[in-house]
């Protein structure tokens, strides 16, 4: 058994904001994502909680960290049972789900099929 320890991202404003971790200079995302995977073996990415991944953002992660380097992905939020605002469904998608006055949808709320497209999609971008 292996036990790695990282972060819940490379982005995070206390990390950043604590002046300790980055060096002077590493200003961008890429720049962090570097030096942060050169710190640790593996990190966690939230924003696939809040927004579906996409297969360009996953790939650039994937040539800017080492080989072994692993990504932890938070499985996105309609998916763990939360509460998901019609907004953060792809837009493509929004059109397809059922009308009502719900600002908020749960896994329950959506069509098998549509659940199946999403689950589809945030695979495809891992």
């Amino acid at each position: 058994m292996s036990i790695e320890v990282g972060t819940a991202s490379w982005t995070d404003a206390t990390l950043i904001k604590s002046g300790r971790f980055y060096p002077k200079g590493c200003t961008s995302a890429e720049a962090r994502l570097r030096f942060y995977s050169s710190q640790f073996p593996m990190v966690e990415v939230d924003a696939s909680y809040y927004a579906m991944p996409s297969a360009a953002t996953s790939a650039l992660w994937a040539e800017r960290t080492p080989e072994h380097f692993t990504f932890n992905v938070k499985a996105f939020r309609l998916f763990t049972g939360h509460q998901t605002e019609r907004k953060f469904f792809p837009p493509d998608i929004q059109p397809l789900l059922p009308q009502s006055d719900k600002r908020n949808l749960y896994y329950r709320d959506v069509p098998p099929d549509i659940i199946d497209e999403m689950w589809r999609r945030f695979f495809e971008a891992l």
